[in-house]
């Protein structure tokens, strides 16, 4: 109850008051209250998949509605969980106007750990990510690795350059939070070096990494090119490539495979991906 007022953004009473109305609208009990939560009766796994059948062709619906328009209009939703740069969503964006005028690129963001929610929630329609969601209704397609590098304060400069790494897993650290891709990459490099991290504060967003290493509180991790990006507006230096990576990955919903907006996003960024491996 409590993910599913999440994904609605509605309370956990209006959800209950909702299932009430539904299982008294339809005549047959949908879920089982048990000590451990709330699971679906034989008649709730059925109708369930009716429902989804049932959602499968309504997006079918709007596709040929699309079609059959002048040209194809309308919003299409993007979520990003990194630098737009880095994203490519300028040659995105580009490839978009260029083929589909009528067809506008909405950009939010979204951290990498809540991407399937929002796109299971309908907030966007593909998202880009760090983690591999576990669920079978997502479509994921591997887009890139990620080069990763060691991040310090523009004043720690001389001090970091030339420090062995174990030199710089001794001295203070912007820490991630767990469910954060890039602590997985925090907590390898100290296992390796068989050190304890100095934490000098845990976050979860880049815009607050960002701000605390412009301030000198400690080193973090970033994908490079971001951090080539934004160095002289936060004051800050990439000083160490790693030779570890993060995958890059796109997902959407997979009973909108053959949505014609999903359909020419997914093409617009193959081809702006494309365009950067060939120009590298």
């Amino acid at each position: 109850m409590t993910k599913a007022a999440e994904r609605l953004n509605t309370s956990q009473p209006a959800v209950s008051a909702h299932i009430k109305m539904l299982e008294a609208e339809l005549g047959v009990a949908l879920f089982l209250r048990t000590p451990k939560g709330m699971v679906l009766t034989p008649e709730g796994v059925e109708l369930k998949k009716r429902a989804e059948t049932i959602l499968e062709g309504v997006d079918g619906l709007k596709d040929v509605a699309d079609k059959l328009k002048d040209g194809v209009r309308g919003d299409v939703r993007l979520g990003v969980n990194t630098d737009p740069r880095l994203l490519r969503l300028t040659s995105i964006n580009a490839e978009l106007n260029d083929n589909y005028p009528g067809l506008s690129l909405n950009v939010l963001e979204t951290m990498s750990w809540d991407a399937s929610k929002e796109l299971l929630s309908g907030n966007v329609d593909l998202a880009f990510t760090y983690t591999k969601p576990d669920d079978k209704k997502i479509e994921i397609r591997h887009i890139d690795w990620i080069q990763m590098a060691i991040v310090a304060p523009l004043i720690w400069k001389e001090r970091c350059e030339n420090a062995t790494m174990n030199d710089l897993i001794k001295l203070p650290w912007i820490w991630t939070s767990d469910h954060c891709p890039i602590c997985e990459l925090q907590k390898e490099i100290f296992a390796e070096s068989g050190c304890k991290p100095n934490k000098a504060v845990v976050v979860d967003q880049e815009a607050a990494i960002l701000k605390f290493v412009s301030e000198g509180v400690g080193l973090s991790i970033m994908p490079i090119l971001k951090a080539i990006n934004v160095a002289d507006t936060y004051n800050l230096v990439p000083i160490r490539k790693l030779d570890k990576k993060l995958a890059l990955f796109l997902i959407y919903l997979k009973r909108r495979e053959q949505d014609q907006k999903i359909s020419i996003l997914l093409n617009a960024i193959e081809r702006a991906w494309k365009a950067k491996t060939d120009d590298e």
